[in-house]
């Protein structure tokens, strides 16, 4: 009896994470899906061979922080090689080996990012994966227009019609036309690079440009930095007498995402009302002590907390959530 028990318990473990997972229509269900709701679309294609895509279930799927990042900002799609759908979208995408993870915009198909091919030898970690959401949903916004698959000069098989499709404005394309033209794009994007398993760390078109500065006269300089004294001065007084308390032994954990790339995680009371996050940096941070204006923000898309300062941790749905701070440019 114990025997069935703990095969029973070790299949549960590594079983695929249903409760994340988009089940009906496949892998076109799922993409017109996110698309509708605005959402990235996730793809985990595994080898049930393959530990590591096993481990990937057990490890990465059912962690509270991928969870909560995973429901927020993406769609989530997973298939077997051996699956019909698997088999096409193997085909299709180019996947060399397993486990295979992509990021895909669901309104043409684009591959944005991927990894695949590693083993538990350096296996892909929980807070990896994270730190990869996050990153990649404040560096993206479907707010902007999807980007357009870059085109080739000369028709691929040499014929006019060929030519006239790839002059056409993204938007006129048909969604299989899109797709073919996405997976064309990211296949060159393979070619030009060195390693592909991480495409995301490339410094392309679709990095954010933060803190800017624009052209302007002398005068408006000295206005905006004027107020940037007048913002600085009143948030480090506003939160510096804030009372943090304790990290707490079990609570709302959060992950801060730093302007540096670093990340803080720490632990909150989930009745906390939101200022205590604020309060946490500037009573942490060298930066903000001295009086640097910062910005948090969190969900998708990112959404300042500022004007949530007095709900709580837990009303606001922060707990296991990733919090970008940005620094408010002087």
């Amino acid at each position: 009896a114990n025997r069935g028990s703990n095969a029973t318990s070790l299949s549960n473990m590594f079983a695929p994470p249903t409760h994340l997972m988009h089940t009906e229509g496949g892998f076109q269900g799922a993409r017109a899906l996110a698309k509708q709701t605005k959402k990235w679309l996730l793809v985990n294609i595994q080898s049930d061979t393959d530990f590591a895509c096993h481990a990937l279930n057990r490890d990465v799927w059912r962690d509270e922080l991928v969870i909560n990042l995973v429901q927020e900002g993406f769609l989530f799609w997973q298939a077997l090689d051996q699956s019909t759908d698997g088999m096409t979208y193997c085909q299709r995408y180019g996947v060399h080996g397993f486990p295979h993870i992509a990021i895909l915009d669901p309104r043409t198909g684009r591959l944005m990012w991927k990894k695949e091919n590693w083993t538990q030898v350096n296996p892909l970690l929980a807070g990896d994966f994270a730190q990869i959401a996050s990153d990649f949903c404040s560096r993206h916004s479907f707010d902007a227009p999807p980007r357009a698959a870059p085109m080739p000069s000369k028709a691929s098989n040499g014929t006019g019609a060929s030519s006239s499709t790839n002059k056409r404005p993204i938007e006129s394309l048909t969604e299989d036309e899109q797709l073919q033209a996405a997976i064309a794009a990211s296949m060159r994007d393979e070619d030009n690079s060195e390693d592909m398993v991480e495409t995301s760390n490339s410094n392309d078109d679709d990095d954010v440009a933060f803190d800017t500065d624009d052209d302007g006269g002398d005068s408006q300089e000295h206005d905006e930095a004027r107020e940037g004294e007048k913002k600085k001065a009143s948030m480090t007084d506003e939160f510096a007498g804030v009372i943090v308390g304790d990290e707490p032994t079990n609570g709302s954990r959060i992950q801060f995402r730093m302007p540096d790339g670093k990340r803080v995680i720490r632990k909150f009371n989930a009745e906390d009302r939101v200022e205590v996050l604020y309060a946490f940096i500037v009573q942490s941070n060298d930066d903000a002590k001295a009086g640097k204006s910062f910005e948090l923000k969190a969900g998708y898309p990112p959404k300042s907390l500022y004007t949530d300062l007095e709900q709580t941790i837990q009303s606001c749905g922060l707990s296991g959530a990733a919090v970008v701070l940005s620094w408010i440019s002087d």
